[in-house]
């Protein structure tokens, strides 16, 4: 039994060129936005129309991204540069020009640092992780994916979800094939909730598409679990009804040629031949939208299906014709179908074979090894490339890691030149400091001998005038003791006379019976008793200093007498013992007595002067 050509049997999920209608009206709403946008929507609007237009017209699309790159750089706005970027770098890769691709997409990394707009950065990253993806460097790809991911979670804006929608498409893709199913339909679920968030008709027809595949590639792991396929035959019928709702709104239509190929796939591969007509209806649909988008490769996978389907029922010839009809289509097709070309010439050899025509199947031999010589060194070249990309790279970062050592080399040199610089500074500043220091220190002890000199000189005027004032004090305290003397001499001969006086006449009004008499004898007994106490009270210097007798008491725990304050009033006049003795009609040794009990009551010790500090009281008393 002839080999099974394995890529009939295979899903394919890339997206092709479109010319359809949709996508006409499409561009046309893109172009009218176009038109009334503002100058800074303007590069984000081109860059979007350029991914519209390159399924229709690639030189058209790259003049547009070009554009809007140029635009956006006169931008302030970093957001909308790092856009243009990742979006000229996402056509360049599709264009099969991987370096200019990398280069784009590494300004747009670098724009993306400097952006605050989580949405284009999101996107960038997201073009970044598709960048890889396509280099087969699954790891750096699913981390990219998923820093896009944490940038646009939080927007609810619908474009972030359709960017997440594809996100996820592209991590499901990773695991796809029995790698690791179950991490696979966590992004194809995912898929499917962020297409529904963004409500785009062509996010809703990948979200269904890519849970579908999901269950397909859990169900080829393990055959035995039926369910899986139906669940995948559901969710691939769900991606056809949202094509076939929304056919005027979808931009990516190759994607229902698609869903409705790996449809006929399904039926093929796991369903009896009863189920022909089921299969051929889903390539019929394949066919039809595959032919409206110039899908070629859909076009000779449902003529490989049609080719199985004749072999098995032993119709050798329609087998071979249509083969031939798909190696037809393809050769309008690139150079990168080459591998299908390829695999078809060996079923024609096969069949060719297996029929007994020999010439036939050597010359359809013959083509596959050419077809197979093309792919290998398309192949061989690609890998030569991705290893002079590989190494280009190397040096690259060789180069950025040494420009990078200088430059931290430079940075080093000159901040020890700053600090030479700065230490020098420093140096002279303080030298000159010190000199400064050392002259005003100079200055200064001139100026402290001069004002010491004239501090000398003005306290020697200050003790001259000091002595001065202390005799002129003397001399004024002497003149008011004498006229204080006077006065109290004065007004006790005047209270004397009235007294002799008063006395008389109450010795006379004591003889008389006259009320009257006795009345004016009581008022001069009152007068004399009230002159006595006036005259002790005159007799005291406590009318003029009180705060002095108050702080007196106060020292001495106010035990002083009337006497105690009396003698103290004789010292605060400045009268010596005998003086006072003299006063008092009393020896001067009484005096001297008074002032030992005075010197106790006041807590003084045997050293103590007692005049000093009776007077240091009449002294607080006038600071205060």
């Amino acid at each position: 039994m002839l080999k099974k050509v394995a890529f009939f049997l295979s899903i394919i999920t890339f997206t092709i060129n479109i010319n359809s209608v949709a996508q006409l009206l499409i561009i046309d709403s893109l172009k009218n936005v176009l038109a009334k946008a503002e100058r800074k929507e303007q590069p984000i609007v081109m860059a979007e129309l350029s991914r519209a237009s390159y399924e229709t017209d690639v030189k058209k699309a790259m003049d547009l991204v070009m554009q809007a790159t140029a635009l956006a750089k006169k931008e302030k706005d970093k957001g909308i540069v790092t856009f243009c970027y990742a979006s000229a770098g996402h056509l360049l890769m599709r264009k099969g020009q991987e370096k200019r691709a990398a280069a784009y997409i590494d300004s747009a990394m670098r724009c993306a640092k400097q952006s605050a707009n989580p949405i284009f950065t999101g996107y960038a990253w997201l073009r970044k992780g598709w960048f890889e993806l396509n280099k087969n460097e699954n790891e750096k790809a699913m981390s990219a994916f998923i820093t896009a991911d944490k940038l646009l979670r939080s927007s609810w804006d619908r474009r972030a979800f359709s960017y997440r929608t594809l996100i996820n498409h592209y991590a499901a893709s990773i695991y796809a094939y029995g790698s690791d199913t179950l991490r696979q339909q966590k992004y194809a679920t995912a898929a499917l909730q962020m297409s529904k968030q963004s409500k785009y008709p062509d996010d809703v027809q990948i979200g269904y598409m890519t849970l579908a595949h999901s269950f397909f590639s859990a169900f080829e792991v393990d055959t035995s679990k039926w369910p899986l396929l139906d669940s995948a035959i559901h969710y691939y019928r769900k991606s056809a009804e949202v094509y076939s709702r929304n056919q005027d709104k979808i931009l990516i239509q190759s994607n229902a040629s698609l869903t409705a190929l790996n449809l006929a796939n399904i039926y093929f591969k796991y369903f009896p031949v009863n189920f022909r007509d089921s299969a051929n209806c889903y390539i019929n649909d394949a066919l039809r939208v595959a032919r409206k988008t110039n899908t070629l490769e859909v076009i000779a996978n449902c003529y490989g299906i049609m080719s199985e389907y004749a072999m098995r029922r032993g119709d050798d010839q329609s087998a071979e014709n249509y083969l031939l009809i798909g190696i037809a289509e393809l050769d309008k097709a690139s150079p990168g179908v080459d591998i299908t070309r390829s695999r078809m010439m060996l079923g024609l050899s096969n069949l060719a074979e297996k029929s007994g025509d020999k010439a036939k199947a050597l010359a359809y031999y013959k083509r596959y090894m050419e077809y197979y010589k093309k792919v290998f060194d398309a192949q061989k070249l690609a890998a030569v490339q991705q290893l002079e990309e590989q190494y280009q790279s190397e040096q690259r970062d060789l180069e950025i890691r040494s420009l990078r050592d200088r430059a931290n080399l430079n940075r080093q040199i000159n901040w020890l030149y700053v600090a030479i610089g700065s230490a020098s500074i420093l140096v002279l500043a303080l030298l000159l400091g010190f000199y400064h220091y050392k002259l005003k220190a100079s200055q200064q002890r001139m100026l402290i001998s001069l004002q010491e000199k004239q501090e000398v000189e003005l306290l020697a005027s200050l003790g001259e005038q000091e002595r001065e004032r202390i005799a002129a004090q003397q001399a004024l305290l002497q003149d008011r003791t004498e006229w204080l003397e006077r006065e109290l001499l004065a007004g006790t001969l005047k209270i004397e006379e009235k007294n002799m006086i008063l006395e008389l006449l109450r010795e006379k009004s004591k003889s008389s019976t006259d009320i009257a008499a006795k009345s004016i004898s009581r008022m001069i007994t009152y007068n004399l008793r009230m002159d006595k106490e006036n005259a002790d009270q005159q007799n005291s210097i406590g009318d003029i200093h009180p705060g002095f007798f108050s702080a007196l008491q106060e020292r001495a725990g106010e035990v002083l007498t009337k006497l105690d304050l009396k003698y103290c009033s004789y010292i605060l006049m400045g009268l010596d013992n005998k003086e006072i003795a003299n006063r008092l009609g009393i020896e001067p040794k009484s005096i001297r007595m008074a002032r030992y009990r005075l010197k106790q009551k006041l807590g003084l010790q045997k050293g103590d002067n007692l005049d000093s500090v009776v007077r240091s009281f009449d002294k607080r008393y006038k600071d205060i």
